[in-house]
Formats: structure tokens, sequence, C-alpha cells
């Protein structure tokens, strides 16, 4: 009977040594916040020549007398900009806007080291073995790294995000 409980005793001892060698490396998933992706995409070069396009040809559209096409800019425009502003204020998905960055995005999860990167927003449950990384600073430099967008990143942290419901009600007071 002695026998038997040493061997218990040291396949115990065996089992807890070996636990810690065999336990997984935290899982690290990068987060950012979406809405510094979508200042910094609205304010860089970038984005300029789609507004642009968007402008002209709803321009030659009124000067052609094409109302149709007209309205159908015009209403382009005024969907595009609620998509900003859920983008910008609230917690609207900035996937589309990524996907032009992909390497970007690729360089920026190398270099912090995570296997996933998601908003923050989107990060609806986190589990004890999951270690999460801000990446917001390294994505948006890499986006639009412009002092007043860097400027912006403050302000963001200092403000909840609106609800999307509020976001979608504002107006373009230009």
């Amino acid at each position: 009977m002695r026998t038997l409980s040493c061997c218990i005793a040291v396949m115990a001892l065996l089992c807890v040594s070996v636990a810690p060698a065999l336990a997984q490396p935290p899982f690290r998933v990068g987060v950012f916040d979406s809405r510094a992706v979508a200042v910094a995409y609205a304010q860089s070069p970038a984005f300029s020549p789609e507004v642009a396009q968007l402008q002209a040809q709803y321009q030659k559209a009124k000067a052609d007398k094409n109302d149709a096409l007209a309205a159908e800019l015009e209403t382009k425009g005024q969907t595009q900009q609620a998509l900003l502003h859920l983008q910008g204020f609230s917690i609207g998905s900035v996937s589309e806007i990524l996907a032009r960055f992909k390497d970007a995005v690729e360089a920026v999860a190398r270099e912090a080291r995570v296997s996933v990167v998601v908003s923050q927003y989107e990060l609806a449950y986190q589990g004890p073995n999951i270690e999460t990384v801000d990446v917001t600073e390294a994505l948006v430099k890499r986006i639009n790294g412009s002092p007043k967008v860097m400027a912006m990143l403050g302000e963001l942290k200092r403000n909840k995000p609106l609800p999307m419901l509020d976001a979608l009600s504002m107006r373009d007071k230009r």
C-alpha cells in the first residue's frame, strides 16, 4: 500500500511540475478604435479623390440637366456622409476602409505580434486566455499620421462612441 501511495505522490508531483510547461501562452488579439480609423481615412489623401470624383460627377449631371443621375449622386453623397458619421462617431464597421490598407494592417499585426486584428467594439467576449493589444495608434499612423489626426486620437479616447441611431441622425452642418 505504501508503494502505491508513493507512486501516486510521484505522479501528482510530475503532473504539477509539467502542467506549467504545457500551458498555452495567451492568444494575442490586436484591437483598435474603429472611430480613429474612420477619422484618419476621412482626413487622408486616399479619401479626397473619392469625394472629388463624386462631386465632379454630380456637377456634370447638373450641367447636363440629367436630373435622375444628379438625384442618385446626391443620395449617394448623403448616404456616404451618414456612413462616415456611423464610423467616425459611433461603432460602424470600417472593414471596407481597412481592406484598402491590407498591407498596413498586416504590418501592424506583425509588429504587435498579434494573430487577429478586430475593432474593440466587436469583441463581445474575451476569455481568460486572450490578451488584447491596442493597435489603434499604429493603424492610424499608417493610414494618415498627420499631426492633426494624431491629436484627434486623444479626443476620441476621452469620449465614448455615440449610439448608432444618434450618429445616423446627425446632419452635415457644412
